[in-house]
């Protein structure tokens, strides 16, 4: 069984404002995290994982510590972001250390994507990182059957995907304050929920949109609308939104991945 894992950081334990001088802090929790999900996903079944890196610079993990089972795709840029090297022939999904999408109460380091985005929505629906990566898998008829972070986060992905595996290990008070597990119980509680969620494989299906897909980005500053609403195929409708359609989710999502990178260089 070939399982795919996309490892985030803002939903770690232990972890709960960024802070530059904590970088190898980050990588060690990372790191760890994704291991316990790579043992539980093991222990559940699969045969074949690769990890892919989703937070920042996507060169997190370390490689000399990573679980020697797993081969794990690092740095930035990338086809597909987070979900890089996601295809047809993967059974299940993971998100692990993932965040709420921007504006949730009690989300922990909450934002979608970057800090220059209020809103995100494929079809209507709002989305954030969670659900946009669910989508992406399900494009490639893949289910996310498990998701890992804050509370906050766990209740959003059960919100868009249903009855999933999550495994909690923080609750948040505040966007940087949080009631956080101890790392070591954490991670047996994401390797145990990984486990569960692959004997759970059959009666999750995937998350899909359909096609065409229309796009609706708000930003927070109207610079960033500005600087998109020349391009011919993308709609201005009104000081920080454009709106744009891809034939597909997969295409919808490449063009939302470029724009917003070009947008926040206007900010």
């Amino acid at each position: 069984m070939k399982v795919f894992l996309s490892v985030d950081l803002e939903g770690v334990s232990g972890y709960v404002k960024w802070d530059a001088a904590d970088r190898e802090r980050e990588r060690e929790l990372i790191t760890g995290e994704a291991n316990a999900a790579i043992a539980g996903a093991f222990d559940g079944g699969a045969t074949e994982i690769l990890v892919t890196e989703a937070h920042a610079s996507m060169r997190n993990i370390i490689p000399e510590k990573i679980d020697p089972r797993a081969v794990f795709l690092s740095g930035t840029p990338k086809q597909l972001n987070h979900m890089a090297g996601i295809d047809e022939t993967f059974e299940a999904a993971m998100l692990v250390a993932y965040h709420s999408r921007a504006g949730t109460e009690n989300g922990v380091m909450s934002h979608t994507y970057t800090f220059d985005i209020f809103s995100l929505r494929f079809n209507d629906i709002e989305v954030g990182e969670i659900g946009t990566d669910a989508a992406i898998a399900g494009h490639f008829g893949v289910p996310v059957v498990m998701v890992s972070g804050d509370r906050a986060a766990c209740e959003e992905a059960r919100h868009l995907l249903g009855d999933i595996e999550t495994a909690v290990v923080k609750t948040g008070i505040s966007r940087y304050a949080a009631r956080c597990l101890p790392v070591r119980q954490a991670r047996q509680i994401v390797c145990e929920s990984a486990k569960r969620a692959l004997g759970r494989l059959k009666a999750i299906s995937p998350i899909t949109f359909e096609p065409p897909v229309r796009c609706e980005i708000v930003f927070t500053n109207p610079s960033c609308a500005d600087a998109l609403s020349h391009i011919p195929f993308v709609e201005r409708l009104d000081g920080r939104t454009v709106a744009f359609t891809g034939n597909d989710f997969a295409q919808a999502f490449e063009l939302f991945n470029a724009l917003h990178f070009l947008a926040s260089s206007f900010r």
